[in-house]
């Protein structure tokens, strides 16, 4: 029991020592401009035909934006960004949606990933420590905030803005996959994330995989001085 407690306790003060590091260095520790990362999703589906504004948009293969975009990423950041491996896709279960992922960059100030659904999925957005920029690459999300009556709408090439501290009910009714940017203090995040694997899932292959990913990608950039 004394080794738990101590566990807890120095687990605690890393995730203070981090999280204070986090505020003092704030936007000067992003690598990832959100407004550049969305240009760079919108010429990638452009440069594919695959923009909402284009007239057969619909009819693209997900498969081949999803490839496109992840290309066009991993060339303007190289560094920073994982080239697509689909070896490493992992299942998402959070606030009652179901999704798949793939990690691009996982640090303690940002992650950027791929997350959406071959199928559809609906669910609770979470209540973050970060701002979360959600630019939709194939399909349609669908998303409304507490006393909204009708859904906002977001097509290909949209982005989603939601500020840290707030919350949304979001669907995405059909095949839909986005480009998801999270910057601010992203270890917080994380419990929403794991939570279902307690509470429902049990699926710890999943969830073993998922901590590797981002505890490899979070420990090396840390090492080389990017928080």
């Amino acid at each position: 029991m004394q080794l738990i407690r101590s566990f807890l306790l120095v687990f605690s003060l890393i995730l203070g020592v981090l999280y204070i590091v986090t505020v003092v260095q704030g936007p000067s520790a992003y690598v990832f401009d959100n407004k550049e990362v969305t240009a760079i999703v919108r010429d990638a589906l452009e440069a594919q035909g695959a923009l909402k504004t284009q007239r057969k948009y619909q009819t693209k293969n997900a498969t081949d934006i999803v490839i496109s975009v992840s290309k066009a990423l991993h060339e303007r950041y190289p560094e920073y960004v994982r080239e697509l491996n689909f070896d490493e896709w992992v299942f998402n279960n959070a606030g009652g949606a179901m999704g798949a992922m793939f990690v691009f960059h996982a640090s303690i100030s940002e992650y950027l990933i791929v997350f959406g659904s071959a199928v559809g999925t609906e669910g609770h957005s979470g209540r973050h420590t970060a701002n979360d920029y959600f630019t939709i690459i194939y399909g349609e999300e669908w998303a409304y905030s507490a006393g909204e009556i009708e859904p906002r709408i977001y097509a290909p090439g949209d982005m989603n803005f939601l500020p840290r501290g707030e919350v949304i009910h979001y669907s995405m009714p059909t095949t839909g996959w986005a480009i998801e940017l999270a910057q601010g203090y992203i270890p917080g995040m994380l419990p929403f994330g794991f939570m279902d694997v307690i509470t429902s899932t049990m699926d710890i292959t999943n969830f073993a995989k998922t901590v590797y990913i981002s505890a490899r990608d979070m420990t090396y950039y840390a090492l080389h001085g990017k928080f």
